[in-house]
């Protein structure tokens, strides 16, 4: 994760203000790895607000000073605080706009500061959503003299389009049209020029300001080489041949979906790490999570995974997993979090939990997994790894 290292002299929007002389304000405490970011938008209501003291080169916080306030709101009785560390859960959704994020406390050495700095809640809105994502070459390859067809479930009277990722490289988008509440249907006259292996086809509807993606579980081939009957669809989403028989509803097929949208989750990149100082010996690189079962940038299945851990014996481990999808960096299939829950480790410090796969599985899908545990008072820098779905 991209480190957020912000100072007095920072001009990044997280402001600490010394009470005390400008000679002493040069040493001002720093305070790193903050979430959400600062200025950040678009931040789920339910997010969990966190950051760091860093004292490598300052005096350690006064724990019993510490005061944490989010939007004018005492909140400290309802945190975890320690000497490094502090994060606040909300027990209720925050609310949309600007929320506003206030520390104050005094260090060892009786030197009053604040810090603070603003993120944005995303507004409340009726989502669109795709809730599935069919086509009629799941099974087998269409070749020259067939249709393509492609069927869009998802919230009526929006603009649909399927999006058709060739081979990796390309992506041929063909406009859908709404044949009944809610079913969007695409469809495309494969020629003997086309060639497509593993093609993946991906929905898109779009609402006022808002724009949804979803991704067909099936990939889809167009092979030259292959026969096949033509496929039209009627009014109703369906298709058949055409001799006319019937065949089955193209828009039955499987659920899911992807609702998109941002995790708000800010930058993400390998293992958190940062300054150690003279503060963060052999205990806390103990206390800090390792994951035995995958390492950075392995791979994963799409249809869910185990994560095994090793942290200190009966430590809590906060774990969070989110998912993004991003098709050639052009096209982001939205994100989720699979998973935000605390696991106690066992009496040798192992821990275990299992992450469910997405609702749709695209491969190349990323999954962030940050971990952090504590302990008697103590809690650990947090340990992230960047997962790919195979």
């Amino acid at each position: 994760m991209k480190k957020s290292l912000l100072t007095l002299l920072a001009v990044s929007g997280l402001l600490i203000s010394p009470i005390a002389s400008p000679q002493q304000a040069a040493l001002a405490q720093r305070v790193v790895d903050v979430s959400p970011d600062v200025n950040s938008q678009n931040v789920p209501p339910d997010t969990s607000i966190s950051g760091q003291f860093d004292t490598s080169n300052t005096p350690a916080v006064d724990l019993n000073s510490v005061r944490i306030l989010v939007n004018g709101q005492d909140v400290t009785n309802r945190s975890t605080v320690t000497r490094n560390f502090f994060s606040y859960r909300p027990t209720q959704p925050l609310p949309p706009g600007q929320s506003r994020v206030q520390i104050d406390y005094r260090n060892a050495n009786g030197e009053q500061r604040s810090v603070n700095w603003a993120f944005t809640v995303q507004q409340p809105q009726a989502a669109v959503q795709v809730s599935s994502v069919t086509h009629n070459a799941a099974s087998n390859p269409l070749g020259p003299g067939t249709t393509f067809l492609a069927t869009i479930n998802g919230t009526p009277g929006s603009q649909a389009a399927v999006l058709l990722i060739q081979d990796g490289r390309t992506v041929r988008e063909l406009q859908a049209q709404e044949v009944s509440a809610g079913v969007y249907v695409a469809t495309l006259n494969v020629q003997s020029s086309d060639r497509l292996n593993e093609g993946i086809v991906v929905g898109r509807l779009r609402r006022q300001n808002q724009t949804t993606f979803g991704a067909a579980s099936q990939p889809v081939v167009f092979n030259p080489n292959a026969g096949g009957t033509a496929v039209v669809p009627d009014s109703s989403g369906s298709t058949g041949n055409t001799g006319g028989n019937t065949g089955g509803n193209t828009g039955s097929g499987n659920t899911g979906g992807n609702t998109g949208g941002n995790t708000g989750s800010g930058n993400i990149g390998g293992n958190t790490g940062g300054n150690t100082g003279g503060n963060t010996g052999s205990t806390t690189q103990q206390l800090q999570p390792s994951f035995t079962s995958h390492r950075n940038g392995g791979e994963v299945s799409g249809s869910g995974f185990t994560l095994v851990g090793q942290t200190r014996p009966n430590a809590t481990v906060d774990v969070r997993v989110t998912s993004r999808v991003s098709v050639l960096g052009v096209v982001n299939l939205g994100g989720q979090t699979l998973l935000d829950e605390e696991v106690t480790a066992d009496r040798n410090g192992r821990f275990e939990v299992e992450v469910p796969g997405p609702r749709i599985p695209v491969p190349g899908t990323r999954y962030t997994v940050r971990a952090a545990a504590s302990l008697n008072n103590e809690t650990s820098r947090p340990t992230e790894i960047t997962l790919t779905q195979d």
